[in-house]
């Protein structure tokens, strides 16, 4: 297989389209994650891949961390050290009042996406059953 054919499936493998680019979502799913409990990185993670956001693959942990340190920095979130606890100290997450703030303005806007995501799907729709006699 040549190489240009290759890169071209790889690229559609990481097509938009396939939804493998919601990499911008991981704030309102860390946010609303720290709305009920403070959370480690490590726990953190696992329940962003229980939650199949990212469709079963692995999550970056790297980007999770760098997000996290974001929000920190913005505010968001805040975080200290948990030393009680047997094993090495963690890092814990809790979300602050701008936090909470931020993800009911993620809600908004999410929903808003809904509604224009909606009308896409439903012009695609009457476009390709218009033409679907070519």
């Amino acid at each position: 297989m040549s190489n240009s054919r290759r890169s071209l499936m790889d690229v559609n493998i990481k097509c938009s389209c396939k939804g493998n680019n919601l990499d911008k979502l991981l704030q309102p799913n860390i946010l609303s994650l720290l709305v009920n409990k403070n959370l480690h990185g490590y726990v953190l993670i696992q329940e962003l891949e229980a939650k199949n956001v990212f469709k079963g693959e692995k999550i970056d942990k790297a980007g999770i961390y760098r997000t996290l340190k974001n929000l920190e920095a913005q505010g968001l979130v805040s975080s200290e050290w948990n030393i009680e606890d047997v094993g090495a100290a963690k890092k814990v997450y809790k979300i602050t009042a701008s936090g909470k703030e931020c993800l009911k303005t993620w809600i908004q806007t999410l929903e808003d996406y809904k509604k224009t995501i909606e009308a896409i799907i439903e012009d695609a729709k009457e476009v390709l059953n218009q033409n679907s006699s070519l």
